[in-house]
């Protein structure tokens, strides 16, 4: 099928958006631009439920080898570049590692910058110095002819589309405790909410709803704590006995150890408009020493290996809110009593898929524990066992019935070598090592395609190894309480760092593999043509793969590397294109073997630059 729409109908659609934009909630604009529009792309991963996904194909497998650069642009910024540009109309957005530019470019003209908006940062070396893991933001968000975004110190803006002029500012952290701000945000109803990253400093995370208009506060919850200061009331309802208990965010915690427990919110929201909920994940716990957070070298375990003590609500956790109220309705440890660094910044994706002849609202979730879960997402229930789709010698399995995983004891955590002893007689040292290292995937975002039914995901295959120490916290410093040190394990096929997966939530099950050598740390991009667009983190190219059967169709080398998501969309010219943001140089000129040395050489770029491909003209015409 061939998306290519005439250029007086694309006028007609664009005027009567934005008629509508002033006219109906921001919930309905977002999401009827996002499902029914294809040819624009104006939220982060291209709609609600998080598919990052795009209907288009008229670039497709048949003629995706013809792929070629139309355009591009420097970004004069050498950083990690983490957030995908926005199209809405015949203008594409695009905001900057710091210091957090926003520009506003022409698609009529190749991308001549309409204009740009400079923030002013009143501490931005602080802030830089606060940001655990590199100073990024994740993206913009559109809605009601506005642009919304936060910057690294916090700051939340909302930018009049048109123009650049601000409507309204927002304070939205302390950098001072080490609380900065890298979510894009979400914006439903009347509502923008953003989180607050910083779990590696000893913040209490939280989320945070301004009015759409005045950005005036609304309401805040945190992540662990007492019940009115995270949201939990009478509508809270989770499936799992181990959090229907009085205070499940507060009595699973030792002493005040919940102050300084961690579970930031620095990635991506997902909603679901019937519903009225939006879903996100938390960070890793605070300190990552699990000492600080428990009765001091006690575990608690039961019979298949459960967690029953100071499980530590809820950090590396799953939270689902009401996106009026705030109130949490349900929520699920993915990882009780994190130490490893296991937490769930990544999309929560949403889907409805028939189980067991039964049609279930789903939420789809790729851990960072290495399984792959699968939730009703009105109720928290796990409706498909969770499975491995990475090596994982941390975690046997989860108990259905408990929702509890089942841990290695001779992976848990300990300060002195006398109470790890306790537990595993044999041991030699408190350095403990396990798979999947810091992540089995990061916080690179899926692509679902309704086409194929299958997940996409970038997964690594690797191993870590850690040690606890003691320390004190200290406001505005790291608070992690670890070292590393020594040579970690390695997987069984320790050739295999990085995989680009195809994965069936119904089944269970991995229906392809692409693997590399090198780490997979890129977000991807799923269409209609049936392809999944990618940029290589460490390897300098962008990719397009067969959707259904994983074989690499096209490669292009820049010689950048990629932390963000391919777009597409319909261009002025009735012309799809595909769009991504390379970042800093990899340092290897030829750096893969995909293809044979072309003259996309002269392409190369040392910094931050967008890439915008399309096909020939007249193939596009066909």
């Amino acid at each position: 099928m061939n998306l290519l729409i005439h250029s007086s109908a694309r006028v007609l659609i664009r005027i009567l958006l934005l008629l509508c934009v002033f006219n109906v909630p921001a919930v309905s604009v977002a999401q009827e631009a996002a499902e029914s529009d294809p040819s624009q792309w104006v939220m982060p991963n291209a709609n609600y439920a998080g598919w990052n996904y795009s209907a288009l194909d008229q670039i497709n497998v048949e003629n995706v080898q013809t792929l070629e650069m139309a355009w591009t642009m420097q970004l004069g910024i050498q950083d990690s570049h983490e957030a995908s540009p926005l199209v809405i109309g015949d203008t594409m957005y695009i905001v900057t590692p710091k210091p957090n530019y926003v520009y506003a470019l022409d698609l009529m003209r190749q991308g001549v910058i309409k204009w740009e908006f400079r923030p002013e940062f009143p501490d931005l070396e602080t802030a830089v110095r606060s940001a655990c893991c590199g100073a990024q933001t994740r993206g913009l968000s559109y809605a009601d002819g506005r642009i919304f975004f936060a910057t690294l110190d916090g700051q939340v803006f909302a930018l009049d589309a048109e123009t650049g002029d601000v409507i309204w500012r927002a304070e939205n952290a302390d950098i001072t405790i080490g609380e900065t701000v890298s979510t894009p945000p979400l914006v439903v109803n009347d509502k923008v909410i953003v989180g607050v990253a910083g779990g590696e400093f000893g913040v209490r995370g939280h989320v945070t709803a301004y009015h759409i208009d005045t950005g005036s506060f609304r309401w805040r919850y945190y992540s662990m704590g007492p019940n009115n200061e995270v949201g939990i009331g009478p509508r809270f309802d989770p499936f799992y006995p181990d959090d229907r208990i009085a205070n499940p965010a507060l009595d699973s915690w030792y002493g005040d150890s919940w102050r300084r427990g961690g579970g930031s919110v620095w990635g991506w929201f997902t909603f679901d408009p019937e519903l009225n909920l939006f879903y996100y994940g938390t960070s890793n716990c605070g300190p990552w020493n699990p000492d600080y957070r428990r009765e001091w070298g006690v575990v608690e375990l039961d019979e298949q290996g459960g967690l029953t003590g100071y499980r530590n609500n809820y950090c590396a956790s799953i939270l689902a809110r009401d996106a009026d109220s705030g109130e949490l309705i349900w929520a699920y440890n993915v990882t009780p009593q994190d130490q490893w660094d296991l937490d769930e910044p990544s999309a929560m994706v949403l889907m409805d898929l028939e189980i067991d002849g039964r049609q279930r609202e789903a939420l789809v979730h790729p851990g960072r524990n290495g399984f792959f879960y699968v939730f009703d997402r009105a109720t928290g229930e796990m409706i498909v066992e969770p499975w491995m789709f990475v090596y994982n010698d941390l975690i046997a399995g989860v108990n259905m019935e408990t929702g509890r995983p089942r841990y290695d004891i001779n992976k848990m955590m300990f300060t002195d070598l006398e109470d790890r002893q306790n537990y595993v007689p044999d041991a030699e040292d408190v350095a403990v090592g396990w798979c999947p290292g810091i992540a089995a995937r990061n916080w690179q975002n899926d692509a679902y395609s309704p086409r194929t039914g299958l997940v996409y995901t970038s997964t690594s295959n690797t191993c870590g190894l850690i040690q606890m120490v003691e320390g004190e916290y200290v406001p505005g410093n790291r608070y992690t309480l670890r070292e590393r040190g020594g040579r970690a394990p390695s997987p069984p096929d320790e050739e295999v760092v990085g995989e680009l997966q195809a994965n069936d939530p119904i089944a269970g099950e991995t229906v392809w593999r692409v693997q590399w050598t090198t780490d997979n740390n890129t977000p991807v991009m799923a269409t209609g043509g049936d392809l999944v667009f990618q940029g290589g983190s460490n390897e300098g190219v962008v990719r397009a793969i067969d959707a259904r059967s994983g074989e690499i169709v096209w490669t292009f080398r820049t010689g950048s590397d990629f932390r963000n998501a391919p777009i597409t969309y319909i261009g002025p010219d009735g012309r799809q294109y595909v769009a991504i943001i390379g970042s800093a140089r990899t340092g290897n000129d030829q750096v893969t073997a995909d293809t044979e040395p072309d003259d996309s050489a002269r392409f190369r770029r040392a910094g931050s630059a967008l890439y915008v491909f399309a096909l020939p003209a007249a193939l596009a015409q066909d």
